[in-house]
C-alpha cells in the first residue's frame, strides 16, 4: 500500500501485532502501544468480573409508566387519579385500605374526595393514609361545590371539613366543581385567596366551568391579583367528546391548564360493564338508578364504541377500561382521568391503563368508533 492511500493519522513506521489474551489466539490488532494498553485494562477488568460472584441488581425494575405533570404546579400524578367519594357507602374500612394499598402498590399517588360525601370515605382516606405513612408521597384533591356554595365562608368551611377528616393541614389541589350562579367569581377566588395565604390549599383547578367562565377567571386573575386555575376537570371520555373538544378545550389549551377528565368510563360503560341490553335488564333488577343512568347510552354508537373497545382490550389482555382510560391518554394536555374504584379488582382494572400504550392505528380506529 502506497502512502498515499493509507488513512490521514496512519504512519509509515506503524507495525501491528496481535494481542494474545491467554485463550490461545489473538483478541485484536494492535495498531498503536496505546490501544494495547487498553485492551490489557478490558482484559483484566473481564478477568476480575468472572471471578467475581454474582449477585441481584440494587436498582429496582424501570416502570411501565411515567408521572405526568399537572401542569406548571409542580406536581407529577400517576396516570389514573383514585376518585375515592364512594369507598365509605360501598366498602367497610378494611375492604377500602385493601383497594387504596392495590393503588399504591401499582404506583399510584393521586387520590381525589368530594365534598358531597358523607365524610367516611375522606376519613377512610385519612385512617390510611396515618396508618401508610403515605401523606407526603400523595397527592391529595378535593372537590368542593357540589354539597356547599362558593361564597367565601362556605368555601373555607368546605375545606376546613376536608381537612378534619383527612387528617391533613393542607390540601394539594382543590378543584371548583362549577360556577356559583349566587357567587361572584371574584368572591369566589378572593376567599380561594385567603386559602391559600393560609397553606390550606396547594393549587386551584375548575371543574365544570364554561369557557366563558374560564376566561373571566384569568381576566380576574390579571387584573386583581387573585390566584389562577392550574388545571381544569371536566366530564370527558370517548362517549362524552364534544363538549370538551369543541368548548372548554381549547380554552384550556390556550390557557396551558393540564385536565383531570371526570367520568372518562361514562359510569362503567366503556369498562363494558352493561355491554348488552340484557345485562341493563338484569342491571334494573340490582340497581335501578344507575341502570336508568346508562339506558340513554345503549345507542348504536355507544355500542361501537364498546365494541371497539373490548375487541382492542382482548387483543392486548387487556381490561375494557383500560383501553378507554389509554384513549385519554393519547389526547393533549391530559394529566389523569378520576376514575372510581372501590374493590381491588376495579383498581387493577384502571391502574392498567398506565401501561397501556395504544397504537396509530387503534387510536384511529377508537376516534372513529366515537365520531359524533
Amino acid at each position: 500500500m502506497s502512502d498515499d492511500t493509507r488513512g490521514r493519522h496512519s504512519r509509515p513506521d506503524d507495525e501491528t501485532r496481535p494481542i494474545d489474551l491467554g485463550a490461545g489466539r489473538p483478541l485484536a490488532t494492535d495498531p498503536e502501544p496505546a490501544v494495547a494498553a487498553a485492551l490489557g485494562v478490558v482484559e483484566q477488568s473481564l478477568a476480575q468480573m468472572a471471578n467475581r460472584s454474582t449477585r441481584p441488581l440494587l436498582d429496582a425494575p424501570s416502570q411501565p409508566f411515567r408521572f405526568r405533570p399537572l401542569g406548571g404546579t409542580g406536581l407529577a400524578l400517576f396516570p389514573v387519579a383514585l376518585d375515592v367519594s364512594r369507598l365509605g357507602e360501598a366498602a367497610d374500612r378494611t375492604s377500602a385500605h385493601r383497594a387504596l394499598d392495590a393503588y399504591a402498590a401499582a404506583g399510584g399517588n393521586a387520590l381525589v374526595v368530594d365534598d358531597a360525601a358523607d365524610g367516611a370515605a375522606a376519613q377512610l382516606v385519612g385512617t390510611w393514609l396515618a396508618s401508610r405513612r403515605r401523606r407526603e408521597q400523595t397527592v391529595l384533591a378535593a372537590r368542593v361545590g357540589t354539597a356547599s356554595d362558593l361564597t367565601a365562608a362556605g368555601l373555607q368551611a368546605a375545606v376546613e371539613r376536608l381537612l378534619n377528616r383527612l387528617g391533613t393541614d393542607q390540601l394539594d389541589l382543590l378543584v371548583l366543581a362549577g360556577h356559583d350562579r349566587a357567587t361572584s367569581m371574584e368572591e369566589t377566588l378572593t376567599a380561594v385567596a385567603g386559602l391559600f395565604d393560609a397553606q390550606r390549599i396547594g393549587h386551584l383547578a375548575a371543574g365544570d366551568h364554561t369557557p366563558e367562565r374560564l376566561i373571566q377567571a384569568r381576566v380576574l386573575a390579571g387584573q386583581r391579583g387573585l390566584p389562577r386555575f392550574s388545571a381544569v376537570a371536566p366530564v370527558h371520555s370517548l362517549l362524552q367528546r364534544s363538549e370538551y373538544e369543541a368548548g372548554v378545550g381549547p380554552v384550556a389549551h390556550a390557557q396551558d391548564l393540564a385536565c383531570l377528565p371526570r367520568s372518562p368510563l361514562a359510569g362503567g360503560f366503556l369498562a363494558a360493564a352493561v355491554p348488552t341490553r340484557g345485562a341493563l335488564r338484569r342491571l334494573r333488577e340490582l340497581d335501578p338508578a344507575r341502570a336508568e343512568r346508562l339506558q340513554p347510552r345503549l345507542t348504536r354508537r355507544g355500542m361501537r364504541i364498546v365494541d371497539t373497545v373490548v375487541r382492542f382490550a382482548a387483543e392486548r389482555e387487556v381490561p375494557p377500561a383500560a383501553i378507554a382510560l389509554g384513549w385519554l391518554l393519547t389526547r393533549p394536555h391530559i394529566t389523569a382521568p378520576i376514575v372510581s374504584a372501590t374493590t381491588v379488582e376495579q383498581v387493577l382494572a384502571i391502574t392498567a391503563a398506565a401501561g397501556v400504550h395504544l397504537s396509530r392505528a387503534e387510536v384511529t380506529a377508537l376516534e372513529r368508533a366515537s365520531a359524533e
